[in-house]
């Protein structure tokens, strides 16, 4: 509970004291309403017992009904700042979710181009209610984690035009991220156990993962999370390209002067396919051997075009850079 819980719920308790004071004082004056017994012992259990009891009803009936949802925002917020919506889920308390908010995005901060960014506003819901996603075992691959609807009711009360949902969650599943570009999209991710110095730099990397999916980047590997077509499976880049002729337009330039970036099979889950780097943030299972805890130069520099053009206060213009704007027509909301 916050302090203005606590408050109204000693508010609620000292009023409801001081009714049932008032009401047991006017009946016992009025026999003819209320008989007490003669003896003086079984009078003071009345006296006792039943106040206690209504207080203790009404305590829960409150706690249950009556309690709000806990809100966190920046005091002051960074104007076209990148928002990031955190949701707890299944937490057993506040503290502990602040606590894992806090190290995942100082980790992802440590990592090129978030690094380099710093108009983050950063917002925290802890909801009253654990019911509002759950386990998801039908049609998925493996036990995925959905939320319902109603958590938009959350979402808008921020009044946040783009945002980027990460919900934080205690139960066990596969944590996966929409794939998607500009437009408002979800990170659910699975920690079952709290942060520590042990395995942070494993969620880090996952995390980073799925940030990179929530603002368009692909799967450099084989096997990937999402189910068959749509997004996560269109090789319309920026870290995936139908063949290698296709590449070449799209990151030649920096191919001839970065011997880490070139043109290599399998991405988006298929071999044909053309990526960039052959280990990245983006290729979690068949670059683990030769694994680099970043994005490639080619994803990098996406992002930093993402992060400049959209969430910083300078604003920029169509002829600054006409080429990214014709391939990712949505950016040009942006302008």
């Amino acid at each position: 509970m916050n302090l203005e819980l606590i408050l109204l719920v000693f508010g609620a308790i000292f009023v409801n004291t001081i009714l049932v004071f008032f009401l047991v004082n006017c009946f016992s004056r009025k026999k003819k309403l209320i008989k007490f017994p003669k003896k003086k012992f079984l009078r003071k259990k009345i006296w006792i017992i039943s106040p206690i009891a209504i207080l203790l009803l009404g305590y829960f009936i409150f706690a249950i009904f009556f309690q709000n949802d806990i809100y966190h925002s920046p005091k002051s917020k960074f104007e076209n700042g990148l928002n990031l919506i955190f949701f707890a889920d299944q937490y057993p308390s506040e503290e502990e979710f602040d606590s894992d908010v806090s190290e995942l995005v100082k980790g992802l901060r440590k990592i090129i181009p978030w690094n380099s960014f710093s108009n983050y506003n950063i917002h925290k819901i802890f909801p009253k209610s654990d019911r509002v996603c759950k386990i998801k075992t039908d049609n998925e691959r493996k036990p995925t984690l959905r939320c319902d609807e109603k958590i938009n009711r959350n979402l808008e009360k921020l009044e946040l035009a783009r945002f980027k949902l990460i919900v934080l969650s205690r139960r066990e599943f596969q944590s996966w991220a929409n794939v998607a570009r500009l437009e408002n999209s979800g990170i659910f991710f699975s920690l079952p156990d709290p942060i520590s110095e042990e395995n942070s730099g494993v969620q880090d990397v996952l995390f980073a993962h799925l940030m990179g999916h929530a603002f368009g980047l692909k799967d450099e590997e084989k096997f990937v999370l999402a189910k068959a077509g749509g997004a996560p499976h269109t090789p319309d880049g920026p870290n995936c390209a139908p063949d290698e002729a296709t590449a070449r337009q799209w990151w030649g330039d920096l191919a001839a002067n970065d011997p880490e970036i070139g043109y290599f099979p399998t991405c988006c889950g298929e071999d044909d396919f053309v990526k960039p780097t052959q280990s990245s943030l983006m290729n979690l299972n068949s670059g683990m051997e030769n694994f680099q805890a970043n994005y490639g130069a080619v994803s990098e520099r996406y992002l930093f075009k993402i992060l400049n053009y959209c969430f910083s206060p300078e604003k920029t213009k169509y002829e600054n850079d006409p080429d990214f704007f014709d391939r990712y027509s949505e950016y040009r909301e942006c302008l």
